[in-house]
């Protein structure tokens, strides 16, 4: 069973704002004179045409639909479920942020991975939750979350949430089906489980298959940064029971996805082979760079990401190299949590496997 934050749990918030799509359905026809939103006059010309054109000027100057409606009737299709189970907002970690207001108060207990993406710890610390920290577990050359561990701590603590990253940021692990449902069953059913799902889209062989649907207590997070290119535009969803989604729908800012965006992302998802190239080619060298990198005796995480982890010896060898990248005009990413300060993560990009980044990173 779902529990909302206090102040949520038996209070409706309604929306002032709910735009004109929102209007025209419960009219049953358009609105053919926008004169309600305060919205700026078209003329005189602005500036923007010259550069943009004159359908980017319009977007600008109109409102946005504050719930997506076309992109959620998309996103609903491509992963088979209602678009009462869809919301968009401006990106993961916006979704990230959605989820812990909704199911946070001052002092809960939330559960995560040691040095897993960081920005869930720094969402959580805003909202004055108490932060529980599992560490990886070592298998071979993978890092990979505890799955039993975060169960058990989160039962413990009575956790309001559990963070998983599934493919793993930074260590690029992913859990199967299996393994997710596992854990949605073995934790406390009030728990809820923000699943970040940022790079599922490269976990492309059928054996790596995510679960379906929309599960218990759970928020899905994908985005359209890394398999459509839209990182600059901001545009993620999240899949959830649709209790979830609508509670969610009355604490998130209106008109934070903005009419281009919109237009952006109902672009991209209209044009499935578009995705499909870019997650091929990106695979093929990620793979290319993970066996350079091996070939200089380097240890490289297997990956279902967009990126290479590699692992150094110690915090001080990856420390050296990512000052001298860094010193070299070149950004690598090195996590800031202590329990990986000894990582490496580079992005699968062809500047990556230059000869001056290549030398640089097997000095450790």
């Amino acid at each position: 069973m779902s529990h909302f934050a206090r102040h949520l749990e038996h209070h409706t918030i309604v929306n002032p704002f709910p735009g004109i799509v929102k209007l025209e359905a419960a009219l049953g026809h358009r609105i053919g004179a926008r004169i309600g939103s305060n919205e700026s006059i078209a003329k005189p010309a602005s500036p923007l045409t010259a550069e943009f054109g004159e359908m980017m000027t319009e977007l600008a100057r109109l409102y946005p639909d504050p719930y997506a409606h076309g992109l959620r009737q998309r996103a609903a299709a491509h992963n088979r479920v209602d678009a009462s189970q869809v919301l968009f907002d401006t990106g993961a970690d916006s979704l990230i942020l959605l989820a812990l207001r909704l199911a946070c108060n001052v002092g809960d207990a939330v559960v995560c991975t040691a040095g897993t993406y960081p920005t869930f710890r720094y969402f959580a610390e805003g909202v004055g939750a108490r932060i529980l920290e599992v560490p990886y577990q070592q298998q071979g050359d993978r890092l990979q979350a505890d799955l039993p561990r975060l169960a058990e701590v989160a039962r413990a603590e009575r956790a309001a949430v559990l963070y998983l990253a599934n493919p793993d940021n930074p260590s690029g692990h992913y859990w199967s089906a299996d393994d997710i449902l596992a854990l949605r069953e073995t934790l406390p059913s009030s728990t809820l489980l923000i699943l970040d799902e940022a790079y599922v889209d490269f976990c492309v062989d059928a054996q790596d298959a995510p679960p379906q649907g929309a599960l218990p207590n759970t928020l899905r997070l994908r985005t359209l940064s890394k398999a459509y290119a839209l990182a600059g535009l901001r545009v993620g969803y999240a899949i959830g029971p649709q209790h979830i989604v609508a509670k969610a729908d009355q604490i998130r800012p209106q008109f934070a996805l903005s009419s281009f965006a919109q237009l952006a992302a109902q672009i991209v998802l209209d044009d499935p082979d578009y995705s499909r190239q870019l997650i091929a080619a990106t695979i093929h060298l990620r793979d290319k760079l993970s066996d350079a990198l091996r070939a200089r005796d380097l240890v490289v995480m297997p990956s279902h990401t967009n990126f290479v982890c590699i692992a150094y010896r110690d915090a001080a060898s990856s420390e050296a190299i990512h000052r001298q990248l860094l010193s070299d005009g070149i950004a690598v990413h090195r996590p800031p949590h202590p329990a990986v300060r000894h990582l490496l993560r580079v992005t699968a990009q062809p500047q990556a496997l230059s000869a001056k980044v290549m030398a640089a990173l097997a000095e450790g």
